[in-house]
C-alpha cells in the first residue's frame, strides 16, 4: 500500500514486459515475427540444403553451374537477406539488453557483417587472370571467369557489355532470348546456343584463281564416335592438304603432276585426290609409303572405306569455281570440342529478322538487316584495372641435380596510370604480390592480389597470374572476428549477477 492507501503497482516482470508491448504495438508484433526461432530454423535448413547441393553439383559438374544456380542465383541472395534481418530482428526482441546478451548480441551481428561482406565481395569483386610476357607490353586488363556479351551501337558507335552466360539459356527458334541495341530500337534474338561450336568448312562460288574445284568429305568412325568434316579445294587460298590427327596425309591438286611424290620409307596411309574432266566426280589413290592400295573413282554420296582402323569417306559435296570457307557451327564429331557460342538475329519493332549467324566465343560477326548492321562478339569478360602490370622477369628454380621445379619466381612492375608511381612485386610459390598494397589496403580489401597459375616449360618468358579482387573483405574478417567474440563471451565470460 501507498503512504495515501493506494495499492502501488508492481512493475512488470521482464517477460511480462515483453508481451505486453507485443499486445500493444504492431511493430513490435511483426519485430518478435520476423526474429522467430522458427523462421531461423526455416532459413538455415534451407540454406543448408541448398549448400549440400551446390557441392554435390560442383563434384558431377563444374562451379559455374553451382555458382549460377545456388551461390549467385537470386533466391538465394534473397534468401541470405531474410537471415540477416531475421538476426537482426531477433536481437530486438531482447530489449532492453542486458549485459547476458553481449555475446548473443555480438555474435548475431558478426554473423551479420559476414553475410554482407560475402554478398558485396560476389557483386563488386572477381576472379580471373592475366598472361604476361617478359617481352611484351604491360597490361591493364584482367581476363574475369564471367561472360558477357559486347555490342556496338549503330546510333553511337559506341561498345556495350552485357552478362551472358549461354550454358544456361533455354532458347529455340519459336521462344528466343532478346537482348536491346542500345540506342536504338533494334534487338537481338538468340535462337540457339552451343557449348562446342568449331570451324565447319562449306563451298562457297568463286572465281579467277580463287575458284577451283572444291569437295567436302566426311571422315566418321563407329569405333570412336567422331564425325570429321573436311573441305579441300584447288583454288588458290583455299586449304588442299589436310594432316588427318598426324596418321594419314590427304591432298587434293589440279592434276597428277602436282600431286607429292610419296617416300617409300614412310609408312603413313595417304589419300590423293584429282578432279575428274566432268567435274562432278573425282579421281582417288589409296596407299601406303609408295604402294598404291586402291583407286577409282568417287561422286558425291559414295562411301569410301578408307582401312584406317574402321574410318569411312564420305564425300558429301563436289563443286566447280569454289573455294572452302569455314564458319562456327556446332561440332557433331563427338569429342566435345570447340568453344562456347549461340546463333543470333537481328529484329526490328516490324518484325523483320536478319539472317541468323552462329557467334563463337572470341570472334566479332555482324549482323545485318537492312541498312542497320550491328557487331556483336562474345567472350569473357576484359575487366580495366587503374594500373598496369608488366613482367620483368621469371625463373624456375630446380631442385638440387634434378629438373624438377622447387619454386616460381616473378619479379613484376606495377604502374599507376594517373600519377605514374612505379613498384616492384615479387610472386612466388604461396607468396603472392598485391596492389597498392601496404596495411591499409590489405585490411580493406581494396586490394589486388597476384599470384601464380600456370606457366609455359618450352618458354619461360611467359606467365599466367591469376588475380583476386574483394572489396568485401573487411566486412568478413570483421564479421568472423566478432563471431569468434562473440561466443567466447556467451560460453566462457559469465556476467556478475
Amino acid at each position: 500500500m501507498s503512504a495515501d492507501g493506494n495499492p502501488t503497482k508492481r512493475p512488470l516482470s521482464r517477460a511480462a514486459m515483453i508481451a505486453e508491448r507485443q499486445r500493444r504495438s504492431p511493430l513490435w508484433r511483426v519485430i518478435h515475427l520476423l526474429g522467430s526461432l522458427k523462421l531461423a530454423l526455416v532459413l538455415l535448413g534451407t540454406i543448408a540444403i541448398a549448400i549440400a547441393t551446390a557441392t554435390f553439383t560442383e563434384a558431377h559438374f563444374d562451379s559455374g553451374v553451382a555458382r549460377a544456380w545456388i551461390y549467385k542465383a537470386p533466391w538465394f541472395i534473397a534468401w541470405l537477406a531474410v537471415l540477416c534481418i531475421n538476426l537482426f530482428a531477433v536481437t530486438l526482441t531482447r530489449l532492453p539488453w542486458q549485459r547476458k546478451h553481449t555475446g548473443f548480441i555480438i555474435t548475431h551481428y558478426g554473423i551479420i557483417l559476414l553475410l554482407i561482406g560475402a554478398v558485396i565481395g560476389s557483386r563488386l569483386g572477381f576472379e580471373g587472370n592475366v598472361t604476361l610476357r617478359t617481352d611484351g607490353q604491360p597490361q591493364r586488363k584482367i581476363v574475369t571467369d564471367r561472360s558477357c556479351i559486347q555490342v556496338e551501337s549503330p546510333s553511337d558507335s559506341y561498345l556495350y557489355l552485357m552478362p551472358l552466360e549461354t550454358r544456361f539459356l533455354h532458347t529455340s527458334v519459336a521462344s528466343p532470348k532478346y537482348l536491346p541495341v542500345p540506342g536504338t530500337s533494334l534487338r537481338i534474338g538468340i535462337e540457339a546456343v552451343s557449348e562446342h561450336l568449331s570451324p565447319q568448312p562449306h563451298l562457297a562460288p568463286a572465281s579467277g584463281k580463287a575458284g577451283g574445284t572444291g569437295v567436302l568429305l566426311d571422315f566418321s568412325s563407329g569405333m570412336m564416335k567422331q564425325t570429321l568434316h573436311v573441305g579441300l579445294s584447288t583454288g588458290e587460298g583455299s586449304p588442299g592438304t589436310y594432316d588427318f590427327f598426324g596418321r594419314a596425309a590427304l591432298t587434293m591438286a589440279s592434276n597428277a603432276a602436282a600431286l607429292p611424290t610419296h617416300d617409300p620409307n614412310n609408312k603413313k596411309p595417304w589419300l590423293d585426290l584429282i578432279p575428274a574432266n566432268d567435274g562432278k566426280s573425282l579421281e582417288y589413290r589409296l596407299g601406303r609409303g609408295a604402294s598404291v592400295t586402291s583407286s577409282g573413282n568417287l561422286h558425291e554420296e559414295d562411301l569410301l572405306p578408307l582401312g584406317w582402323a574402321d574410318w569411312r569417306l564420305h564425300v558429301s559435296q563436289i563443286a566447280k569455281n569454289s573455294a572452302v570457307v569455314t564458319t562456327p557451327a556446332p561440332d557433331e564429331s563427338g569429342a566435345e570440342n570447340g568453344v562456347p557460342g549461340f546463333r543470333a538475329f537481328l529484329s526490328n519493332p516490324e518484325g523483320e529478322k536478319s539472317t541468323p549467324l552462329w557467334v563463337a566465343s572470341g570472334e566479332v560477326v555482324p549482323l545485318v538487316l537492312g541498312k542497320e548492321m550491328v557487331r556483336i562478339g562474345y567472350g569473357l569478360e576484359l575487366r580495366p584495372i587503374p594500373f598496369s602490370i608488366a613482367l620483368v622477369d621469371f625463373e624456375v628454380p630446380r631442385d638440387e641435380g634434378t629438373e624438377t621445379p622447387s619454386d616460381f619466381q616473378a619479379i613484376v612492375r606495377f604502374k599507376n596510370t594517373k600519377t605514374g608511381a612505379e613498384k616492384e612485386g615479387l610472386i612466388r610459390m604461396n607468396h603472392p604480390a598485391s596492389y597498392p598494397g601496404g596495411l591499409l589496403a590489405n585490411m580493406t580489401g581494396f586490394n589486388y592480389k597476384f599470384s601464380q597459375a600456370e606457366w609455359n616449360p618450352r618458354d619461360l618468358k611467359e606467365t599466367t597470374l591469376q588475380v583476386l579482387y574483394d572489396p568485401g573483405w573487411l566486412p568478413k574478417w570483421i564479421g568472423s572476428l566478432a563471431i569468434c567474440v562473440g561466443i567466447a563471451t556467451m560460453f566462457y565470460i559469465r556476467p556478475r549477477e
